[in-house]
């Protein structure tokens, strides 16, 4: 049995501790209500804190349950780089929108009550604990996470109001205040990542054990919030959007990421994992992350207990998350050139040759074989109903609808299906070595030293070629199309680390966020018509019965061609000209390559709207002015 990083037994004391510490009424507005249990009783000790903070491991990360979906296989959904199968992303879609706020709003009233919950803590631990170096570190964890509480609610509204004190309804001028600039929120969290790194061990030392916070994931931490402030800023402004900061360029959130990365590249180096034939591939299939170089948060599973494990072993079963034309088409060739100047679009086959090994170590390609020839799940009698290759068959079913299927952290172990312990990921040391490449070459410092110990320290694992900052340079501007996620006129070294980040972190959930903060999210989207592989390499396969017998599937029956194109009416589409599967071809909005596509009002959807209820609450209690987003009435 795998050791677990919370203990889920902690007595009736502990659930009745975390019971008061955790329930709240409708919205952060409401006080905890009473009980037996007085916070003077309690916070004495450093395990009293561990208790406490346990509870926000549970409701602030991921826990993923029996998901036949694949878990974690679609964190990119609701960006360009991955759909939903044949069901139009709906947040990409909102040509019909009205811009009109709703009443509630789940993040806005879920996040003022998880830091109702951090500032519970601050209000009775502090001063008042033992100080030890384990009470110290655990005071550091609820850093974290009040930090982390305020970065998720910035990335949805923007400019908050800041609560760091335990207010109740009686005290209104500090319960009702107004919202400041996101500019002073970002300041705030970075203000508590700060006191969160002076007081964490690093990871395997003290109490930052199996899974629990730390002083590198609180510094990459840190790296991101400042990289995502810093950049919306900068190119916000430069666009003089209606989410730019009056007088704010970014830079002062961009300059604080070096110090802190050197910091942690003094103490981590260039260690990564590195391990097997495809390392990048391996690292998420991990079942013990506790001694993985370069992993600093992640959850713990063990397969023993089933609330604790996952299902990660189904995530070629993708459930209809497919990967699309705008991440394929971001790879490099293994050479480092960009892959438009070079060879046209070619088959998977070859691509898994030609492009950066993160390509074949990211997506499932043919020569790997069929489902049910999978090392580690091989079937007697292979189904061709979920042939690993294919894209979709049926417009009905839930499988893949570009030919793009995640291979990326893939389980191969039959054992960890449904009771699985492979860890989950986080916060990685990749994250803060590109976010220093990204803030110097915005701020324009970068040097081909600086490259080496980011950029090439995590090309390197792989075996792709090392980034020149010279041959960059003297890539033809015509590569970085907007609509990709670069910004026209931007140095090179600009766009080509937005490339490094968006292969690097593929999947993982940070697309979205970054093509906002890049400020092209409407250059992105508007108009985009997903695409996938290559239809005919598709329907060679499924058109030859030698080939599926040869794979060993029963064909007995089967009518041929099993796969066939005429017009919208069947099983799958492609573009005239590119041959590229249509995974929406039966949506009049995506059918061809002038069809409306995707649209999003570059105006208003890079914030959600502030909900009425609150603005009406502040008016009526405080008289106070809670202003709502940009293009939301």
């Amino acid at each position: 049995m795998k050791h677990t990083y919370i203990t889920r037994s902690i007595g009736i004391f502990g659930l009745f501790c975390m019971t008061m510490f955790l329930a709240c009424k409708k919205d952060f507005l409401d006080k905890l209500p009473q009980d037996k249990i007085a916070p003077e009783v309690f916070f004495n000790t450093a395990s009293d804190i561990k208790i406490y903070v346990n509870a926000m491991y549970e409701t602030r990360t991921p826990f993923y349950i029996f998901n036949v979906n694949g878990d974690n296989a679609g964190l990119d959904l609701g960006s360009d780089i991955l759909i939903s199968g044949t069901t139009v992303t709906a947040s990409l879609n909102q040509v019909s929108a009205t811009g009109v706020a709703g009443i509630e709003s789940g993040g806005w009233s879920t996040g003022y009550s998880r830091i109702r919950q951090d500032n519970y803590l601050f209000k009775y631990a502090l001063g008042k604990v033992e100080k030890t170096p384990a009470a110290d570190h655990f005071l550091g964890e609820g850093y974290f996470f009040r930090a982390f509480d305020y970065f998720s609610m910035l990335k949805q509204y923007g400019d908050l109001p800041i609560i760091t004190d335990l207010v109740t309804e009686k005290d209104v001028a500090n319960l009702y205040k107004p919202r400041q600039s996101r500019n002073e929120v970002a300041k705030q969290i970075i203000k508590d990542l700060d006191s969160a790194i002076k007081k964490l061990y690093w990871k395997g030392q003290g109490e930052a054990v199996a899974g629990r916070i730390n002083k590198e994931a609180a510094i990459v931490f840190k790296s991101r919030v400042a990289l995502y402030e810093g950049t919306w800023e900068y190119y916000h402004g430069l666009r003089s959007t209606p989410f730019a900061v009056p007088g704010k360029d970014g830079k002062e959130f961009l300059e604080l990421i070096e110090p802190a990365m050197l910091q942690l590249i003094t103490y981590q180096g260039a260690r990564i994992f590195k391990s097997g034939a495809e390392p990048y591939n391996r690292l998420f299939a991990q079942n013990d992350m506790s001694a993985v170089d370069g992993v600093f948060w992640y959850r713990a599973y063990d397969g023993t207990k089933l609330p604790q494990s996952n299902n990660f072993y189904l995530k070629t079963n993708d459930g209809g998350p497919s990967i699309t034309d705008h991440l394929v088409d971001l790879y490099l060739n293994k050479d480092g050139s960009p892959q438009s100047l070079t060879t046209p679009y070619s088959q998977l086959n070859t691509l898994s040759v030609q492009l950066d090994p993160r390509f074949r170590q990211t997506i499932w390609t043919p020569d790997r074989g069929p489902y049910g020839k999978i090392p580690g799940r091989e079937l007697a009698s292979p189904n061709l109903r979920y042939p690993i290759v294919a894209p979709i068959l049926s417009a009905a079913a839930g499988f893949n609808s570009t030919g793009y299927r995640t291979y990326k952290g893939i389980v191969l172990n039959s054992a960890e299906q449904f009771k699985g312990e492979t860890d989950d990921i986080f916060i990685r040391y990749e994250e803060g070595l590109l976010a220093l490449a990204e803030a110097k070459a915005i701020l324009g410092t970068i040097g081909q030293m600086d490259i080496d110990k980011t950029i090439n320290v995590i090309r390197g694992r792989v075996g792709m070629a090392p980034m020149n900052l010279s041959a960059v340079q003297a890539i033809p501007s015509s590569v970085y199309r907007e609509d990709l996620g670069f910004t026209s006129g931007a140095p090179n070294i600009v766009n080509e680390v937005r490339r490094e980040r968006t292969i690097e972190f593929a999947l993982e959930g940070y697309r979205l966020d970054d093509i906002k903060r890049w400020a092209v999210f409407d250059k992105v989207v508007n108009g985009y018509i997903p695409k996938g592989a290559q239809l005919q390499e598709f329907l060679d396969y499924f058109n030859t019965p030698g080939a599926l017998t040869a794979d060993g599937f029963d064909i007995s029956g089967v009518s041929f061609p099993l796969l066939k194109v005429s017009g919208t009416a069947v099983n799958v589409n492609a573009f005239i000209g590119s041959g590229r599967i249509n995974p929406y071809f039966k949506s009049p909005q995506f059918q061809t390559a002038a069809s409306v596509g995707f649209y999003i009002n570059p105006g208003r959807d890079y914030l959600t709207f502030v909900p009425l209820s609150q603005i009406q609450i502040y008016q009526a209690q405080a008289n106070v002015k809670l202003t709502q987003n940009p293009g939301w009435n």
